[in-house]
């Protein structure tokens, strides 16, 4: 059987066929619920749904929703809802899409969420005692056929502006820093095209008192960013990349680049929310003017160059893993190249542990950049100068361990952080 709902316009759910089961398994009075979403409110989830058990542990539920999201063309998101069936419920999985308009307000987005995740429960509520209390309720459309079909002519051609701008400052007798940035990102996103035009400009200022005097220190990095990317098939995109760069920390006073670029991805892009295996390849070169002469006596170069890119990323109910592979050469001289490597894996060992471990090594060979000259005492402190390296290295990890009840159905928002302020 194949039900389709209507939800509120700004989302839809789409259930797949329910199989019968081959082996019987009693059926739960009362849903225990797993929520796997790590940017839900779901305290609030817990508050309105207090029909079900909310429970720690994969392991113990009788219902495992995970949640992921992607950016849409218009601003805004697109929330993939999988629903898994275990135990009673082994291979009744369904899937639904929440879509949330970019100007949507907090409580908009949470209570769209809310009813969409209701509606994906009902195939499995309906096989329990719940059944008798649901009820169908279905809102009303202010607009008809004919204006629905108006609607969706779209005056801006799928073009969305967003400006952005926002900033710090903190003052102490002894010092005081000021930080800012702000940009515009135009988009337009298609079935076929993805372009975007950006500029964008960050300062940042410092300013400390010493016995032997004031010392001040500035950074900027403003730029222009573009491409357009082009889809010719499930598979294959091709596309055009161009930037404008001044930075003072990498001793860029102008920089010009453009590159053409191809990509590949094994699964097909409609996938991409769950799983990616993708390759792309860019060719250009850049126009640098620097600050201060390079450590290879340039003060300006052209520079061809290449890169690849492939990554690979999965989230499943065990957990997720992300790999990526970065190559940069310039083709001036082939000495001159870095490799990237980095990957983050976040696993569920068994009920209530998972580990999580992350990490990256780089090298180095393409600081073509750098200035002549030993850099200030200031400068190396206050991380205003790229320094010369050869490699680059970072790890992360930890674990969670969870135990005791398996419930998780209480909430209590009494002193919710009221008053923890510590300046230690």
């Amino acid at each position: 059987m194949v039900a389709c709902l209507l939800v509120p316009l700004w989302f839809c759910v789409v259930s797949v066929p329910i199989e019968a089961q081959e082996v019987e398994i009693e059926t739960p009075t009362r849903l225990a619920f797993f929520l796997d979403c790590n940017f839900c409110d779901e305290t609030f989830i817990r508050q309105e749904m207090p029909y079900l058990d909310h429970v720690r542990d994969r392991e113990v539920a009788d219902i495992h929703v995970l949640v992921t999201r992607e950016d849409t063309g218009s601003g805004g998101e697109a929330w993939t809802i999988d629903v898994f069936g275990l135990g009673a419920f082994e291979g009744q999985d369904l899937s639904g899409v929440y879509n949330i308009p970019a100007d949507v307000t907090e409580a908009e987005e949470r209570n769209g969420f809310l009813r969409t995740l209701e509606v994906s429960l009902v195939p499995y509520l309906m096989q329990t005692p719940i059944r008798d209390r649901l009820s169908v309720d279905i809102a009303p459309s202010e607009l008809d056929a004919v204006e629905q079909t108006q609607i969706t002519e779209d005056p801006w051609n799928h073009w969305t502006f967003e400006i952005y701008a926002d900033g710090s400052a903190d003052f102490e007798s002894q010092q005081q820093s000021f930080d800012t940035r702000y940009g515009v990102y135009a988009s337009h996103v298609t079935e076929k095209w993805k372009l975007q035009l950006r500029p964008f400009f960050n300062y940042n200022y410092d300013q400390f008192e010493r016995d032997q005097g004031t010392i001040t220190s500035t950074a900027q990095r403003n730029g222009f960013t573009s491409y357009a990317i082009r889809s010719i098939s499930p598979h294959w995109s091709v596309g055009a990349y161009g930037d404008i760069l001044t930075s003072t920390f990498s001793n860029v006073d102008l920089r010009y680049r453009f590159m053409g670029a191809v990509e590949w991805s094994h699964y097909p892009y409609r996938e991409a929310n769950r799983r990616q295996l993708t390759v792309a390849y860019r060719l250009g070169a850049s126009q640098i003017t620097y600050r201060d002469t390079t450590i290879y006596n340039e003060i300006e170069q052209r520079l061809p160059q290449h890169l690849l890119n492939a990554g690979y990323e999965v989230v499943q109910p065990w957990g997720a893993i992300e790999i990526g592979i970065n190559a940069s050469q310039y083709l001036h001289d082939l000495s001159r190249h870095s490799l990237l490597f980095d990957a983050e894996f976040d696993i569920r060992i068994t009920k209530g542990l998972s580990v999580g471990i992350g990490g990256f090594f780089e090298l180095i060979h393409d600081q073509i950049n750098l200035p002549k000259g030993s850099a200030d005492l200031e400068d190396v402190l206050l991380r205003r100068r790229q320094l010369e390296t050869n490699f680059e290295a970072g790890i992360g990890f930890g674990f969670r361990y969870r135990f005791g009840s398996v419930l998780n159905n209480v909430v209590n928002p009494r002193f919710g952080g009221i008053g923890n302020r510590d300046r230690f």
